[in-house]
């Protein structure tokens, strides 16, 4: 593993482009400046923790912490939230005395955080001015910075290496759009990534790819996908059959829709009223990607004459009540409502967002659906099409027959459930990769 000599001078050498990416940070915050204030004073969104974002240590974090140096795990949102937390819970049991710092940029990340990981404290994390990152490192003072997937900022990695305190990038994945963009700025970036320890890749080809935008190859290791270190245990009959209950639905068959963007849920409504029409006891589970959609979502519903259940308004009022729809405003409750799935479609795949986790419905052995946009998810969902573990739905107009061919098909549904949850349990192990890394790495610093 790669030691910090040599490398100080050739980050410090790169003050211009430091200046350079400085000067346009600002102006682009100018910018913006107007638009951030009048969203402030409309939403709540953009106001939660922002005194932290501009560098404010919450005196519960300070109290939390108590002057112990923590592990500071950084993830930008839902998605890396969800990924990290078995990553979370792994550090915790490997180094118990070390307090837990976890950070992220959004709301519902936050959120999240609060709901799926045990950690000793939680932050938003600070704006990459460099007065800002200054303060906040030298008020946390981490022991080792863990950014999840490729939440790569400048300012905040050089500090860090400037006070001798190692950053980890976990899980990272660089798309094909995205290495072209960092391509064009490859001498900036050989300074950036001179600022990381070390780079935990999820392929062979997003090592090669970050190694084309000017990390140093002995710092670079593949290490899986962290993504497939989720719990192999999926609910027992009784223990669905009681979530079931407590969701007042009953032995009914269900059609659930995760992660949804505008744009998919009138393909999902239209494939649920296709398919009710030969299985009319069947029940629509939408989770959208963004609560903040939810009454736009629940309009919709509406103009089609279905009667609509919000899952924060508690249990139905009986299983036998004509409420077709429940719509899943909570946070932190998707993956563990797969489990009630009779066929599961995951979103962000009929728009060209690039989809959102497929293996969380693959851990109950649930029949999985995405649309053609899976290139954030392409070597997952490559890796589950080969082993007959989920289908592609290239075109909306055929979600509906799919699904319906689906729901009278027991014996397809179980062999894709079973191929599915034969993809995450053969590609299982990268936290551990991981943690042996980062024990590397607070050795190697601890001696150093």
């Amino acid at each position: 593993m790669g030691g910090k000599s040599g490398v100080g001078a050739g980050v410090d050498g790169g003050e211009g482009m430091y200046l350079l990416y400085n000067s346009l940070l600002l102006l682009t915050s100018l910018a913006g400046l107007p638009y951030f204030a009048l969203q402030s004073l409309r939403t709540s969104k953009y106001r939660a923790g922002l005194r932290q974002r501009f560098g404010q240590i919450p005196p519960a974090v300070a109290a939390a912490l108590q002057g112990r140096r923590p592990l500071w795990v950084h993830a930008v949102s839902v998605g890396e939230v969800i990924a990290a937390a078995p990553l979370v819970t792994a550090l915790r049991a490997r180094f118990p005395d070390v307090p837990l710092l976890v950070s992220t940029v959004t709301e519902t990340g936050q959120a999240t955080a609060r709901a799926k990981m045990a950690a000793d404290a939680y932050l938003y994390f600070p704006l990459d001015y460099p007065w800002v990152v200054h303060h906040v490192i030298e008020a946390v003072e981490p022991r080792l910075f863990l950014m999840i997937e490729t939440e790569i900022w400048p300012n905040f990695l050089r500090h860090l290496h400037r006070r001798g305190i190692p950053a980890l990038l976990v899980n990272g994945r660089i798309s094909p759009r995205s290495f072209r963009g960092y391509r064009r700025l490859r001498p900036f970036m050989r300074q950036v990534l001179g600022s990381v320890a070390s780079l935990s890749m999820q392929t062979r080809v997003d090592a090669a790819r970050i190694i084309g935008m000017g990390a140093e190859p002995g710092r670079v290791y593949v290490t899986g996908n962290i993504k497939y270190d989720l719990p192999l245990t999926p609910l027992s009959l009784a223990e669905e059959q009681a979530l079931r209950a407590d969701l007042g639905i009953g032995e009914a068959p269900v059609f659930m829709a995760g992660s949804t963007h505008r744009g998919e849920e009138e393909i999902v409504l239209q494939a649920y009223l296709q398919a009710r029409a030969q299985v009319p006891a069947l029940r629509l589970l939408l989770a959208p990607r963004h609560l903040e959609r939810l009454d736009e979502i629940e309009a919709l519903l509406r103009r089609h004459r279905l009667t609509v259940h919000r899952r924060s308004q508690g249990r139905l009022p009986s299983q036998g009540a004509d409420v077709p729809v429940l719509l899943l405003d909570t946070i932190g409750e998707l993956a563990g409502l797969y489990a009630v799935g009779t066929v599961v479609f995951v979103g962000g795949s009929f728009v060209p967002i690039g989809g959102h986790n497929v293996l969380e419905p693959a851990a109950h052995r649930k029949a999985i659906l995405f649309g053609p946009h899976m290139h954030n998810f392409h070597e997952i969902a490559a890796a589950l099409l080969e082993a007959g573990g989920a289908l592609q739905v290239q075109k909306p107009e055929a979600m509906g027959e799919t699904l319906s061919a689906l729901l009278q098909d027991p014996e397809r549904r179980q062999a894709l459930g079973d191929g599915a949850y034969s993809v995450l349990h053969q590609n299982q192990g990268a936290i551990a990769r991981n943690v042996h890394l980062i024990e590397q790495l607070l050795d190697q610093h601890t001696h150093a």
